[in-house]
Order: structure tokens, then C-alpha cells, then sequence
């Protein structure tokens, strides 16, 4: 258990010199305990993923997709990612997991947000897009589900998007 101890503080010590040290004087952060130097990397990281997609998706769509019908623009409000990256900051404490899992999760939820927000309901079954997202937060009594459709169907509380004809002109 020690060899894997040491193995595990190594590891992550690395990581944190690469995150850290790139971002950060070492004088910030090098005081710190191992723990909150790993949390700190963590929130850098997952941070700069959300910020880097977000980038990503508006070029996507502002650039590259100009005809595309969006309503309302996004919903990437730093406050608003922050808490919604919260449970990722905090799992890692909870559940063990490697770094590049860790940074994976975080890259797919900043994937489904930016989905779900982008106001192009790109009807893949089973997932939740953007037409989901935008009845619950109509209706604010349906489609709870995270990344699909599933548990809303098992409890009764799916509600399909309505077609707007006049979008598909």
C-alpha cells in the first residue's frame, strides 16, 4: 500500500507541476498542501476545458454554421459553469479516479452543456438536446434527465419538443 501511495503522490505531484506551473508562480501554489494543490490543478484544468469548448462551439456556430437559428444565444456564464462543474471538483474526493478519466468526464459534461444550450435540437435519440432542454426550462415540471431521455420516460415526466414548422424554412 505505501509503494501505491507513493506511486499515487508522484503521479499526481507531476501533474500538478505541469497544470500549475504553466498557470501559476510557484510561490502561489507550492506552500500549499498536496491536497488543495491537486484541487487547485483540478478546478484550473476543468475550467479552462469549459472555457476552451464554449470557444470551440460559439466558432462553431457564429463562423462556420451563420444560418443556423439561434434564439438566445448561450448559456455560459461563469458562475452558472462553475456550479455545474461543481460535483466534478468535488468526486474526486469521494470516488478515486486517474486524472485523465477525471479530465475526460469534465470534457463530456462541458460537451453536453454546450449542446444542450446552443439552441439546435439535433434529435439523437436517446440524449437530451437542445429541444428538451428547452421545454424544461418552459415548463420547469419536465425532461430533469441529464444526458438522456430515459429516467423522464420511466417517471412520466418526458415532454417531446414541438416541431416549429417555420424553422424549417
Amino acid at each position: 500500500m505505501d509503494d501505491y501511495l507513493k506511486l499515487f503522490v508522484e503521479e499526481t505531484s507531476w501533474y500538478n507541476e505541469i497544470v500549475l506551473g504553466t498557470m501559476l508562480p510557484e510561490k502561489w501554489w507550492s506552500p500549499l498542501p498536496h491536497l488543495c494543490r491537486g484541487w487547485l490543478r483540478a478546478y484550473i484544468g476543468a475550467t479552462l476545458i469549459y472555457l476552451l469548448s464554449g470557444f470551440l462551439w460559439c466558432f462553431y456556430i457564429y463562423y462556420l454554421k451563420r444560418n443556423a437559428y439561434v434564439s438566445e444565444g448561450f448559456a455560459f456564464h461563469p458562475l452558472d459553469g462553475t456550479l455545474l462543474m461543481l460535483p466534478h471538483f468535488i468526486a474526486p474526493f469521494i470516488v478515486p479516479m486517474h486524472f485523465r478519466t477525471h479530465m475526460a468526464l469534465v470534457f463530456m459534461d462541458a460537451f453536453w452543456a454546450a449542446n444542450i444550450h446552443d439552441c439546435i435540437h439535433g434529435k439523437m435519440w436517446p440524449f437530451l438536446g437542445a429541444g428538451y432542454h428547452t421545454v424544461h426550462h418552459t415548463t420547469y415540471r419536465h425532461n430533469y434527465g441529464q444526458y438522456t431521455i430515459w429516467m423522464d420516460s420511466i417517471f412520466g415526466t418526458l415532454r417531446e419538443p414541438i416541431e416549429d414548422d417555420a424553422k424549417k424554412i
